[in-house]
């Protein structure tokens, strides 16, 4: 995975959060990154559109980066995923199958694994259910030559969230022991959880599989005011050696297309 330092980064749009402002269909989002320049998107688990989904990743060509898990949407207790989620290990199975299934059609390698919120019994109990998933996962995925990939998200966005330290996912993908299950490290969650991006990066570097990147406090570009130098990050990044997508998993402060100007301005392209 070691590149030159001198190597091009890859941007990815996340249809989560860009072009939301001017489509309400995936496949619609798809079509307009594909239009302003993105060869690659990261992707929810396209619940009710995933025909149309298809249909728009074999039209623009473009890569499917990253897909969610599928979720439960009649489930308000379940809308962040339900993966460490006691008693729910069944729903996780089917959701697992059809994440799967789908990401097949569309030539997608990397799953986020979405790990639920803690809302009854002990965190033990989440634990457990979470890592013995999480093994489960790791065969079907490798089967599928897939990977897996686990986020600690941070309690100022989605409180209660069950996997909000880079220390217990550590700890969790020890345990799991898997190669193709992974940590996804958003610089958004990271600088909210734990600060000092550059040492944390160094330390869990044996244990990243992919990068999404939004600002500091207020999740806009990378170029707004905020506590992340974007300068800096992108070429420690580039040193880390990740040649994979990274995410831009943020919020445009007015729309997209005119957010993208920050892509030239920090020296990148899509």
């Amino acid at each position: 995975m070691t590149r030159s330092p001198r190597m091009a980064l890859k941007f990815a749009a996340n249809l989560n959060f860009l072009f939301t402002e001017k489509a309400s269909t995936i496949a619609e989002r798809i079509r307009l990154a594909h239009q302003s320049g993105f060869r690659a998107v990261e992707i929810p688990y396209p619940e009710g559109e995933t025909r149309d989904v298809v249909s728009a990743i074999r039209e623009t060509g473009v890569v499917v980066s990253l897909v969610n898990l599928a979720f439960d949407k009649s489930n308000d207790q379940l809308r962040f995923g339900s993966t460490s989620v006691p008693g729910a290990e069944g729903l996780f199975q089917k959701q697992l199958d059809a994440t799967i299934d789908f990401a097949k059609d569309v030539n997608c390698q990397k799953i986020h694994l979405t790990a639920g919120l803690l809302t009854k019994g002990q965190e033990t109990d989440y634990t457990k259910t979470y890592t013995s998933n999480l093994k489960i996962a790791a065969d079907s995925l490798r089967a599928n030559q897939m990977i897996g990939v686990i986020e600690p998200i941070n309690k100022y966005a989605v409180p209660g969230y069950f996997m909000n330290s880079y220390v217990t996912a550590s700890g969790v993908l020890t345990e799991v022991g898997a190669d193709n299950i992974k940590l996804l490290a958003d610089l958004y969650h990271l600088q909210h959880i734990h600060g000092n991006v550059t040492k944390t990066l160094e330390e869990y570097k044996s244990q990243i599989g992919h990068f999404q990147i939004a600002q500091v406090p207020h999740r806009h570009e990378p170029d707004t005011a905020g506590e992340l130098d974007y300068d800096y990050v992108f070429k420690r990044l580039r040193e880390f050696g990740y040649d994979g997508w990274i995410g831009c998993e943020y919020k445009p402060r007015t729309t997209t297309v005119e957010g993208l100007s920050w892509v030239t301005k920090l020296g990148h392209s899509l």
